[in-house]
C-alpha cells in the first residue's frame, strides 16, 4: 500500500458567523440602546421646561383676569393679589431668592427686581399692612388698580 494514498485534502476551516452574537457585543448593544433613551429623555425634560415656562406665564395672566374685573371686595382682591404676585416672583426669580422673604424686606425685594420700577416700598405697603387692618377699612380702589398693574407688569416680565 502506498503511503500518500492515506492523505487526504486540507479542508479549510469554516467561515465564523455573526450569529449568535458574543457576549461583547449585547453589552456593547445594551449602552448604545441607553445612551439613546438618556438623551431622549434630556431632550424631553429640556423642551417641556421650556413649554412649563411659558405656562406658568399663561397661567398667571389667565388668574390676573379673573381677579381683575372682580366683584369681590378690595379685602379679598388684594389677598389674592398678593398670593398671585408671590407665585409669580417665586417662578420668575426662584425660591431660594424671595419665598422666604415677607414685610418691608419683601417690598424691598420686589422694588428691585421689578421690570417696570414700580415703587413697592411706598404703594405696595397694603399687601404687607392688609392682613392687619380690620375689615371694614375703606381702601381706595386707585391703590388696589395701581397694585393690579404692577402686577401685570410682573407676569409680563421685562419689555
Amino acid at each position: 500500500m502506498n503511503p500518500t494514498e492515506q492523505l487526504r485534502d486540507i479542508r479549510s476551516l469554516e467561515s465564523i458567523s455573526w450569529w449568535p452574537l458574543a457576549p461583547g457585543w449585547w453589552v456593547l448593544l445594551a449602552i448604545i440602546m441607553l445612551t439613546g433613551l438618556i438623551i431622549a429623555l434630556l431632550i424631553y425634560r429640556s423642551r417641556s421646561k421650556k413649554q412649563q415656562g411659558a405656562d406658568w406665564r399663561k397661567m398667571a395672566r389667565k388668574e390676573w383676569l379673573t381677579l381683575y374685573p372682580a366683584h369681590a371686595s378690595p379685602y379679598q382682591q388684594i389677598t389674592f393679589l398678593s398670593i398671585l404676585l408671590r407665585r409669580v416672583a417665586i417662578q420668575s426669580h426662584g425660591r431660594k431668592g424671595c419665598a422666604g422673604l415677607s414685610g418691608q424686606k419683601w417690598l424691598d425685594w420686589l422694588t428691585r427686581h421689578d421690570p417696570h420700577y414700580f415703587d413697592w416700598a411706598e404703594q405696595g405697603k397694603l399687601l404687607i399692612e392688609l392682613p392687619y387692618m380690620p375689615p371694614d377699612v375703606r381702601i381706595e380702589t386707585s391703590e388696589v388698580e395701581s397694585l393690579y398693574q404692577a402686577i401685570r407688569a410682573w407676569i409680563d416680565g421685562p419689555t
